[in-house]
Formats: C-alpha cells, structure tokens, sequence
C-alpha cells in the first residue's frame, strides 16, 4: 500500500491547487481562521473580523470580548467522489492531465464549493429590488447595487460582484472592457473595470429562483470579509481490491464550512435576463 501513498498526495494537492487556483468561494471570502480541521462537526474561530466600538472616553477603560457566536464556523458540509480504475500505472501517468479522472473529480468538487457559498443569497443583509437586465440598463443595475456597499462604507478595492454570464454579456454589449478575461466555459472568469470599481466573477453555479417562466439569477455583492470560508481534504485514498471485483478503486473527501459574517455588506439582487438590444 505503501506503493501508492505518493499518489494519494498528489491527488490531494491536486484538489488544492484547483480549489486554490479555480474556486470562485476561496476568492471572495475571508479564509483566514485558526484551529485543526479533522472531520465534519469541527468548528474552526474566524481572525479578525470584529468591529471594534469607539465609545467617549470618562476616565474609564473597558474591553470588549471578541469571541462571539458570530466569530465561529462550522464544518458542516461533506463531499466525496470515488471512482473504479483498472490499473495504478494508467492512474499515475494522468494525475494533471487536463481531463483526467482525478482532475475532474478536484473540478466537481470545486463546482459543489461555489454552488454553496453562493447559495447564501438569503443570510445577506442587503437586497436589490428583482430587475430585468439589459444593455441599457445594466451600468445602472450594478452601480446601483455598489452604491448599496459604499453606503455602509465599505470602500472601492474591496468589493466583489459575482454574476452569470448574461450580464457579462450586457456589460460587453455596454461597451465594458474586462482587464482579465481567463475563465473556463463561463465559470470564473475573472475582471475588474474601472467604470463599475467591482472585481468582477462570472460564474454559472449562482442559485437561481423560477417564478412560472421567470428565472431569477441571485447575483451577490459584497466586501471581501463578508463571507467566510475554511476547507480541509480529509483524505485520499486508493483500494487496492474491492470487494466481490478484481478493479481497484480511488476515493476521496473535502469537508468545508462558510458562513455569512457581515450581513451588511453583502447585498443579494435578483437579475432576470432581459434583451440583448441595446
């Protein structure tokens, strides 16, 4: 078995580097905690996200305990990908090959992280009213929305917006140019525009909310400490026999947690795709 603990490692770093790399949950949340994260029902303390609170001084000095619900995060979601091989050498040969078994299952992973953080559309503390979206309106839309942020200060620089490919469409139609532009099928593409003063992410695992034949896009917006994420690859693993077949076997789990942490700066708009015209 020892034989295969070299692959083990790369194939848990594979789901690293994706994650790191790739996982639009990691980009926009504060992932910055102590403590160990060895299963699911840990519980890990998020550094540095309280407000301090300036109070007229009398002569009298007081301090506050930072160490509130608010500050901790439960491990609580659990993924797991397994999957037959026929032979470990084939396996080895196409660890970080763009389409192979292992790349793909770090890939999967990676879509489950995002579909969940972005699920928390509803712990938000901020809402825009449910718009149709088009190229003539699109600028206002999302300015709208920024105003919303800047309202409780928090400043250019340090917010985020995640949409679906359609208002990047709109965007472009608008005559809105992306610094970057290197995503994958529509899902992380990544910019920033100085018209908008957003980092802008596109992503297609946004929660969606059908209303009859309306479909609503719950596009987030926020600072970058609004949302908290901690992940942890429990393990990988590959079973040299599985029982009642001669096939061998390759598994693995990613345990994470996230958790609205600033509510108020985090603003939850409904989008519905409108025309291209402009």
């Amino acid at each position: 078995m020892s034989n295969y603990n070299s692959i083990e490692k790369i194939i848990s770093e594979e789901i690293l580097r994706t994650n790191e790399d790739n996982l639009i949950a990691r980009k926009i949340c504060n992932t910055v905690y102590s403590g160990d994260i060895k299963k699911k029902g840990d519980s890990v303390v998020l550094v540095g996200l309280s407000e301090p609170t300036v109070y007229n001084y009398t002569g009298t000095v007081s301090y506050e305990d930072v160490s509130d619900a608010s500050m901790i995060l439960n491990i609580d979601q659990d993924k797991a990908f397994s999957f037959k091989i026929k032979d470990i050498e084939e396996l080895r040969s196409s660890i970080g090959l763009k389409e192979s078994q292992a790349r793909r299952a770090s890939y999967n992973l990676k879509l489950e992280v995002d579909k969940y953080v972005l699920g928390l559309y509803a712990a938000a503390g901020q809402t825009y009213t449910d718009t149709t979206v088009t190229p003539s309106n699109v600028l206002k839309v999302l300015g709208e929305i920024k105003q919303k942020l800047e309202e409780v200060n928090v400043p250019d620089g340090r917010t985020f917006i995640v949409i679906p490919p359609f208002i990047k469409t709109k965007l472009m139609l608008a005559g809105i140019k992306f610094q970057i532009n290197n995503g994958v099928n529509g899902t992380g593409t990544i910019g920033f525009t100085d018209e908008l003063g957003y980092d802008v992410f596109v992503s297609n695992q946004l929660a969606k909310v059908v209303d009859g034949a309306t479909t609503k896009y719950m596009v987030l917006a926020g600072s970058y400490s609004s949302i908290a994420y901690a992940e942890q690859v429990l393990e990988t693993q590959i079973l040299d026999k599985l029982e009642n077949s001669f096939d061998k076997a390759v598994r693995g789990r990613l345990v994470f947690g996230a958790k609205v942490v600033k509510p108020n700066e985090l603003v939850a708009a409904g989008l519905v795709d409108g025309t291209n015209e402009i």
